[in-house]
C-alpha cells in the first residue's frame, strides 16, 4: 500500500520542478524564469510601460510569462540593448515592482526556443 501511494506522488512531485535550462536563476535576487510571449515595440509597450512607470515607452520591449508564487503573471519587459529575442525563448526576468516604478527587465536568454532559419 505504502508503495502504491509512492508511485503516485513522484510523478506529481516531478511535475512541480522546473528545467535547469542554460544556468541556474538568481532567485536570491528576485529573479524569475520566464518565456517570451511576443516582442514589442515602444508603441505597443507604452500603455503598460505609462501604467508601472508613469514615464513615456523608448526602446524594445518583450511580452513575458512567469510563474510567481503561485499564480502565472504577463508582463511587459525591457530588452536591454545586444540582447533579442523571439517568440518561445526562455529568459531570466526581474518582475516589475510599480511601486518603485521598476519596469520588469529581461536580463539575459536562457535557452532559445524559436526556430532558427537556416
Amino acid at each position: 500500500m505504502r508503495a502504491s501511494r509512492i508511485l503516485v506522488l513522484l510523478p506529481l512531485l516531478s511535475s512541480c520542478a522546473q528545467p535547469l535550462g542554460n544556468g541556474p536563476v538568481d532567485w536570491d535576487h528576485g529573479a524569475r524564469r520566464g518565456r517570451v510571449l511576443a516582442t514589442l515595440d515602444a508603441d505597443a509597450a507604452a500603455p503598460a510601460v505609462q501604467a508601472c512607470t508613469g514615464a513615456g515607452a523608448q526602446g524594445r520591449y518583450a511580452q513575458v510569462r512567469y510563474r510567481g508564487t503561485r499564480l502565472h503573471h504577463t508582463v511587459v519587459a525591457a530588452l536591454p540593448d545586444g540582447v533579442d529575442v523571439g517568440s518561445g525563448d526562455e529568459v531570466e526576468l526581474r518582475p516589475p515592482a510599480c511601486a518603485e516604478k521598476r519596469l520588469a527587465r529581461i536580463e539575459r536568454v536562457l535557452r532559445a526556443g524559436r526556430a532558427e532559419a537556416p
